[in-house]
């Protein structure tokens, strides 16, 4: 036993002096102290070695948890890597695709721009001016019930405009054109609003065909 610990301060007395070819007195003198107090108790000199043992131990298996955090940081990147350049490639084939243009709309309103085609004129007039009536388009359209047929143009968002469009057709000679009342599709029939634009005559024939 003696002879080992004897051997081992000698390794370490050499091995010191390779690391560190220039020692100072002090050095010296500290290292030589010091290995004479572990030939003297070389207990204390096994522990110390056990303690080296196990900080090399520890930090060994610190480096090779680090080793394997790189290693998988290493393949999150170069999965990361691929999937960029896959998002990449993705978007130049959509950039490269012609873009879907949608139908443009059609105006039924709209005259055809050839061909032959008809109209049916209301009326020709020098003073009466009901163009602003028909800035926004109007539908004339028709509508059945009870065996009847109602005639209409739409649509008009407000009361106020329907009633002046109205009275400008009364002015054509439609007589009977009165403002009517529909929500969410279905005919309101407001028997004050028709009493101030038909008479009890028609009224009733109203009525009747409602």
């Amino acid at each position: 036993m003696y002879k080992y610990i004897l051997a081992s301060l000698v390794t370490l007395t050499v091995a010191t002096s390779v690391c560190g070819a220039e020692l100072t007195k002090e050095e010296k003198k500290a290292i030589k102290s010091e290995l004479k107090q572990y030939k003297k108790n070389p207990a204390s000199y096994k522990a110390m070695m056990d303690k080296n043992k196990e900080d090399l131990d520890a930090a060994e298996a610190t480096i090779n948890k680090n080793k394997e955090q790189i290693n998988q940081l290493t393949n999150d990147f170069a999965d990361a890597q691929a999937k960029l350049i896959e998002r990449g490639n993705q978007l130049k084939e959509c950039q490269n695709k012609p873009v879907p243009k949608c139908p443009e709309p059609v105006d039924m309103l709209a005259a055809p721009a050839g061909g032959t085609v008809y109209k049916v004129q209301l009326g020709l007039y020098k003073k009466l001016d009901i163009n602003q009536d028909f800035v926004k388009p109007k539908v004339v359209g028709f509508e059945k019930t009870d065996n009847m047929n109602r005639y209409v143009v739409s649509y008009f968002d407000t009361k106020e405009e329907a009633e002046h469009v109205a009275g400008d057709l009364r002015k054509l000679g439609l007589k009977g054109a009165f403002v009517a009342k529909y929500e969410n599709g279905e005919r309101v029939f407001e028997k004050g609003e028709i009493k101030k634009t038909t008479t009890k005559k028609k009224v009733k024939k109203a009525l009747k065909a409602e």
